[in-house]
């Protein structure tokens, strides 16, 4: 009896991140459950074409910022179709700009807007609205299903991102983790923050740094630790030199070792702008650590137990040091990898 055999497609590099972390989850779950499983990423383009999408990005950013990223991924597309069109059983796109049509079973996966995280970029209005034209149409025309990743980020980006203009109905199926690497009953150190992701701009790192630093003068028994890579980390980590903190940078960590470092800390400090769901915040949950957020991010609302309205130090402190150590209720069989693989594969035709 042959196997079936999922294709998934991921336009950017294996390397870290949400996105790359869905696709790796759904990868384990499907070998799990014997399919054949083919990821491709732009790690699988030959040398030769490799590095095209993003220079294709830089170029027409010299021009038009920020739509450099929509034409990244349409010639990402391109590259992907003309060399790993397969047959497959299904076929999961984790993101709109990749889509193309066939009669292969089909799901695209909306993990966020191009359009709402522009964090690092200057943006013009008109161009901003330009940027959101287009998303609508390329959304508009996929004639297979997009789902997206939480409630609250479909409400969002429907009603108030793109104040109505999708006509494409879009399903919800929230995501999940492997949860028998966290253990029960873990005790946590209050005096210790821990944050794990990306160290980029729309992270807000660098906001994360300057409340630890307040929160620093008024209890200095308080120290931080910062799992994860990129862009912003050498200057982050000038800036935690220059200020003297107690903060420990641990880089990339393996999925097993992040798990791991989470059960060392008390608290997550999570001060990024926008969030469609968080897989960072989720973990913290699941290893029951008490977690504080901009409660404007859209994610499930159990996923924040402070959450914080503005952007402003003070406040982060208050919150951080009037945390209610009560035990909450969290519903972690909501956020199983079995019912995130099994509601996706249900929804592709």
């Amino acid at each position: 009896m042959s196997k079936n055999t999922a294709i998934i497609y991921y336009g950017g590099f294996a390397r870290f991140g949400g996105v790359i972390s869905h696709v790796q989850a759904v990868e384990s779950f499907l070998l799990k459950m014997e399919w054949n499983v083919v990821v491709i990423t732009l790690d699988s383009l030959p040398i030769w074409c490799r590095y095209i999408p993003h220079g294709v990005e830089k170029l027409v950013n010299l021009v038009n910022r920020p739509l450099g990223f929509l034409y990244k991924g349409k010639t990402t597309r391109v590259l992907y179709k003309l060399l790993f069109d397969s047959k497959a059983d299904v076929r999961i796109f984790e993101d709109i700009y990749l889509y193309w049509g066939s009669e292969i079973p089909s799901i695209t996966i909306l993990h966020a807007i191009w359009s709402d995280n522009l964090q690092a970029y200057s943006v013009s209005e008109r161009r901003l609205e330009k940027l959101k034209s287009k998303e609508i149409d390329l959304i508009n025309k996929i004639n297979q299903p997009i789902i997206t990743v939480s409630y609250p980020y479909l409400e969002y980006i429907e009603k108030e991102h793109f104040s109505g203009g999708l006509r494409k109905e879009i399903g919800v199926v929230e995501l999940g983790v492997d949860q028998f690497t966290f253990k029960k009953n873990s005790t946590n150190n209050k005096k210790s923050i821990v944050y794990s992701g990306a160290l980029e701009a729309r992270k807000n790192v660098f906001f994360l740094l300057e409340v630890f630093k307040e929160l620093s003068v008024i209890d200095p028994c308080f120290k931080l630790t910062i799992i994860g890579d990129g862009p912003d980390k050498n200057a982050l980590t000038r800036f935690v030199k220059a200020n003297g903190l107690n903060v420990n940078f641990l880089g990339y960590l393996s999925y097993e070792k992040v798990v791991s470092e989470l059960y060392q800390h008390g608290i997550y400090l999570h001060t990024s702008t926008k969030e469609s769901f968080s897989y960072s915040l989720l973990e913290a949950k699941l290893a029951g650590l008490k977690t504080c957020a901009y409660d404007k991010l859209q994610v499930p609302s159990e996923f924040i137990d402070v959450g914080i309205g503005a952007f402003n130090v003070d406040e982060w402190c208050n919150g951080i040091l009037g945390i209610d150590w009560t035990p909450k209720v969290f519903s972690a069989d909501n956020y199983t990898l079995e019912r995130m693989t099994l509601a996706t594969l249900r929804l592709a035709r």
